[in-house]
């Protein structure tokens, strides 16, 4: 229910004051509702259940106060057990406005209270204190009632501070509230449970606790100002944590933190808590090295094809950093791309079209242009292979138009890669060879032939150049050509990477597709069955690249005229694409088409069951876009034509070839 943390803090036979519920098992108050109580009891009426009125409680916390304008009249009161509702939200903030609210209890047989509505007339302090007013004349005025209650705003239910006492003159309708601020400064173990952006809470409760009973062995107002010169004055510190958080809160720099505490170990006492806040630092403020480190591995490992043991040192680090987004910005983000790009490549493409969209976002708002040029090429890629065609070369010239200024230029190679291989999926195929060719140029101009990039770009110049729909006189020619760069890529990836590797099993796949292509049917058979049971073996019996090796083994047996043989393979693929890709996707459009070509071929009734295949892989592919992919459009409409025009004379054939040679049959004996 809603605002269920407000509570009544009272005694056996009369009520004491107000409180709110900071933590399942704790209730700050002031010290003076319960400086003379010694078995508080708390109920919290507006969660309207019995079993939440009347618990006993103790003193946790007790701050100095004893007498009025004594500063720090905070006390936390701990119930004998947890209650499963909702703490308060405290924020350290408040603008001064109306819409602020009290819940007290002002008269001794009230159990449920009364609002006092409140208007917050600055922000500064005086004292420790803030002043606010009652908003009306007409209502409910601060009084004796209020003491301990939550001052929060109506709207959000974000609580701004505590009230603590009213005027002492009756016609003054104002009183003072402790604001969140000075409230954690008498009671350090607030900063536990509040969402404060310079570390995660769980990092911020262990560094309290390290030098909650610490001590430094200078004065720590001449630390900081010796650590940060020409920073100001600087308050008196009440604790080690005390100054640790004035220097997070209120100092500029992303490395304060870590300044501050690497001069601040040197000086801490006793020793023990020295090697704890050493410990700390090691695992906790050199997060930013960790990450980036973290991130430059993950791509290491990705590169060599070691895809599940680069995404369990991703989710190893992102789950160890959990909530450190806010604090380490890039660098955490960073990592979680590098995480998308490992799911990508294996397969898991729901998620990692997400984690992309989220990194992407991050980095168009604080990224500069080489950074976000990488990160919208790695976006890309992952639409593309997700069959995102148009959104990917959408991104792409976005990305080549507005971020290559200041970009390595291998990046912008990288990027224009994506691009063209969208391209050449949407069935450009002549424009992307001559593109691919410039790319692959373009890399031996700066002495990176090598480079993973250019390989890819001859991957995609190999693709185009075996796609028939070329003039036949440049078919042989075509086809050697693809072939050439398609040795060359397979054996630097194996020279580079290994024989079992996935990015050198991913190139023997297109090296055997490009032998098929170009009717070399024995050759690309064996190569292409040989790497699918090695990517099995490596990568699982559902991954797309193995799907690829598949799809094209399958694609050899139909250009060998084993009909049967093809049709079978392709099912099997069609199936697991549909599962991996969906149904839309480019690359399961492909293999039905297929399908519905080894299907009618097999001929008499299969040729039927091919129709609809056809049918609906044509469809769809024209209304998503790939007009240009002539090799798809064609295998669609000759299964139609098989099956719609060949198979009824057939059929017919079927019926009339009986009646031509009718059987003899015994005559009656």
């Amino acid at each position: 229910m809603k605002g269920a943390w407000r509570a009544r803090v009272h005694g056996p036979d009369r009520t004491l004051g107000a409180g709110f519920l900071v933590a399942p098992d704790l209730v700050l108050t002031c010290a003076h509702v319960v400086l003379e109580e010694t078995a508080p009891l708390v109920s919290f009426p507006q969660a309207g259940r019995g079993d939440l009125l009347g618990l006993r409680a103790t003193v946790h916390m007790m701050g100095p106060w004893r007498a009025q304008d004594d500063l720090g009249d905070v006390a936390v009161l701990r119930l004998e057990r947890a209650v499963d509702i909702g703490p308060a939200k405290l924020v350290t903030h408040a603008s001064p406005q109306g819409g602020y609210v009290a819940h007290g209890f002002l008269r001794p047989g009230d159990h449920t209270g009364a609002p006092l509505e409140l208007v917050l007339t600055t922000t500064d302090l005086f004292g420790e204190w803030q002043h606010v007013r009652a908003a009306t004349a007409h209502a409910e005025i601060p009084d004796k009632g209020f003491s301990g209650a939550a001052v929060y705003d109506h709207e959000t239910g974000d609580v701004i501070g505590m009230f603590t006492d009213k005027a002492t003159s009756a016609t003054r309708l104002t009183g003072r509230m402790l604001p969140v601020s000075s409230i954690r400064r008498h009671w350090e173990e607030l900063d536990d449970v509040l969402d404060l952006p310079w570390l995660s809470q769980d990092e911020r409760r262990e560094l309290r606790r390290i030098v909650a009973a610490a001590g430094a062995g200078t004065d720590l107002r001449e630390l900081v100002q010796r650590v940060f010169p020409g920073s100001g004055a600087h308050p008196d510190f009440r604790s080690v944590w005390d100054a640790i958080r004035h220097v997070a809160e209120e100092l500029p720099g992303e490395d304060r933190l870590r300044r501050f505490l690497y001069e601040l170990v040197k000086t801490l006492t006793p020793e023990p808590a020295c090697d704890d806040l050493r410990r700390w630092i090691r695992e906790h403020l050199d997060t930013a090295d960790i990450l980036r480190a973290q991130s430059e591995l993950a791509e290491r490992l990705e590169a060599l094809g070691k895809f599940d043991e680069a995404r369990e040192r991703c989710e190893e680090v992102l789950r160890r950093y959990k909530g450190s987004e806010t604090a380490y910005g890039a660098e955490y983000l960073l990592l979680l791309h590098r995480f998308a790009m490992v799911l990508a490549r294996l397969g898991d493409y729901p998620q990692a079209l997400e984690l992309t969209r989220r990194t992407m976002e991050y980095f168009r708002e604080h990224g500069d242009e080489r950074v976000l040029l990488r990160v919208a090429t790695d976006r890309a890629r992952v639409l593309h292979d997700a069959g995102e065609l148009r959104a990917a070369q959408s991104l792409m010239d976005e990305a080549l138009e507005r971020w290559t200024a200041a970009a390595d230029p291998l990046d912008v190679l990288a990027a224009r890669t994506v691009r063209l291989s969208a391209r050449n999926k949407l069935g450009h195929f002549l424009e992307t060879r001559k593109e691919a060719a410039k790319i692959v140029e373009d890399y031996r101009a700066l002495g990176h032939e090598l480079h993973p990039g250019c390989l890819d770009a001859m991957m995609v110049q190999a693709t185009a150049l075996i796609i028939l729909d070329y003039p036949s006189r440049e078919v042989p020619q075509n086809e050697a050509k693809a072939i050439e760069l398609m040795e060359h890529v397979h054996r630097v990836r194996e020279a580079e990477l290994g024989r079992d590797n996935p990015h050198t099993l991913a190139a023997a796949a297109m090296y055997g597709r490009t032998l098929i292509r170009a009717k070399r049917e024995s050759a690309g058979l064996a190569i292409l069955k040989e790497t699918a049971a090695r990517l099995e073996r490596r990568l699982g019996a559902e991954h797309p690249v193995l799907l690829e090796a598949r799809h094209w083994y399958a694609q050899g047996l139909l250009a060998d005229n084993q009909f049967k043989r093809a049709a079978t393979v392709f099912s099997d693929v069609l199936e697991g694409r549909r599962r991996i890709l969906g149904d839309d996707h480019i690359d399961t459009l492909v293999t039905q088409c297929r399908l519905a070509a080894s299907t009618a071929l097999q001929g008499r009734m299969a040729m039927f069951r091919a129709i609809p295949l056809a049918y609906q892989a044509l469809t769809t592919a024209l209304k998503g876009g790939y007009r240009h992919r002539l090799d798809l459009v064609g295998d669609g409409l000759s299964s139609l034509l098989l099956t719609t025009v060949f198979a009824p004379i057939l059929q017919l054939f079927s019926i009339v070839e009986p009646r031509a040679h009718p059987p003899t049959w015994p005559e009656d004996n």
